[in-house]
């Protein structure tokens, strides 16, 4: 069911990413990891994927991969007030509800979901050990502002840098934990490929695409 919301803040993290906050008009819920099927004013429509925790949820964050289509343009277009639709939230790209540690592995904007759910454990005191493992576009590192305080304090440990070697520094962690994978499908590809061979069994494995690079 589509609801109306207004967008009251445009931020650009880095080149050609962008994070939208949304106010909407109604009550509107959801659980970290989802997205929304965001609609434009003259009609274009692009999932998003909500990078805030489930706490906020006056304050709705969608991070977003400007692209080179009309998502992109509608996007260069788009301001700050200006009232918008959004139909959801959609996906189960949710974390388990069990004892198992968790570690992300994420790629690009694949951080931002990986943001939600961690706010929101740590929120929720959820009990269990957190590990990022992250694969920035070009070394932009997004969010560092929450994720490196949090690794500081030891909260959560994060790390940057090619995922296979990642992988490799962290095989101890991912032996007995899920695996919670995002991004796009070429970084999905070599992430899965690099947890098959390091022997991660596929029942660990949660997987969210985000589908070809834009």
């Amino acid at each position: 069911m589509a609801q109306r919301a207004t967008v009251t803040e445009i931020e650009t993290l880095v080149p050609n990413v962008v994070q939208l906050t949304v106010a909407f008009h109604d009550e509107f819920a959801f659980e970290a990891g989802q997205w929304v099927n965001f609609r434009f004013p003259d009609g274009v429509s692009r999932a998003y994927t909500i990078a805030s925790a489930p706490e906020r949820p006056e304050a709705v964050q969608l991070c977003v991969r400007v692209g080179s289509g009309q998502g992109g343009a509608a996007l260069q277009r788009l301001e700050a007030g200006t009232e918008v639709s959004v139909d959801g939230p959609y996906g189960d790209f949710l974390v388990p509800d069990d004892a198992r540690d968790v570690v992300f592995l994420a790629g690009d904007t694949g951080i931002a979901p990986v943001r939600s759910i961690v706010l929101h454990m740590l929120a929720s005191k959820d009990p269990r050990r957190i590990t990022v493992l992250y694969e920035p576009n070009q070394r932009y590192i997004l969010y560092s502002g929450d994720f490196d305080p949090l690794a500081r304090d030891g909260a959560i440990t994060h790390m940057s840098g090619n995922i296979e070697t990642l992988i490799t520094r962290n095989l101890r962690a991912l032996s007995t934990a899920t695996a919670m994978v995002v991004g796009f499908d070429p970084f999905l590809d070599r992430a899965r490929r690099a947890l098959r061979d390091a022997g991660v069994g596929e029942e660990q494995v949660i997987a969210e695409s985000f589908g070809p690079l834009p």
